[in-house]
């Protein structure tokens, strides 16, 4: 799957016994990020308490706010330059809202089909952590990995060599 910027995105969704792991992993996937050793698109969790339906969690969509902003500042100066000062508000709120549902009918985060099967996919009792990235720094990201031993993959649009690889990182010393 690739991105606007025609770069190479990955799912991985992992499969933890507790929600506090898989937040756990998603924090630590966001400090991956700060510290630009790979880019996060989109997350989102699935949880199956008992033999209830899954809960689903997207913890992130900056889709609609990156296309909110822009699309209020042009709003508010074409409303200005026709309206005036009410102009203003009334343009930016306007297109603001405009580009937020746009972005939202585009989607560029884990395609909802996707969502549907992890709900599928999702045992009770456990929590799935999807995450849609690019730009991957290996073996910084692998040693992140090792901290989340008995996780397992879930789910994952990843190269056989690279899906075996985070297995084998993720599996539990004996």
């Amino acid at each position: 799957m690739l991105d606007r910027a025609g770069r190479d995105r990955r799912l991985v969704a992992l499969g933890f016994d507790s929600p506090l792991r898989a937040q756990e992993a998603l924090i630590a996937t966001l400090r991956l990020q700060e510290q630009k050793l790979l880019d996060l698109h989109d997350a989102v969790l699935v949880s199956r308490h008992g033999q209830g339906s899954p809960e689903v969690t997207e913890t992130m969509d900056p889709t609609a706010v990156a296309a909110a902003v822009p699309s209020a500042l042009l709003g508010a100066l074409v409303g200005t330059l026709v309206a005036g000062p009410l102009g203003f508000l009334i343009g930016g709120v306007l297109a603001g809202g405009a580009g937020a549902i746009a972005a939202k009918l585009v989607s560029t985060g884990i395609p909802y089909c996707t969502i549907l099967a992890l709900q599928d996919l999702t045992r009770s009792g456990q929590t799935v952590l999807a995450l849609l990235v690019s730009d991957i720094a290996g073996i910084a990201v692998i040693d992140e990995l090792r901290r989340f031993q008995g996780a397992e993959v879930v789910y994952a649009e990843l190269p056989p060599a690279t899906l075996e690889l985070v297995r084998q990182v993720l599996a539990r010393a004996t």
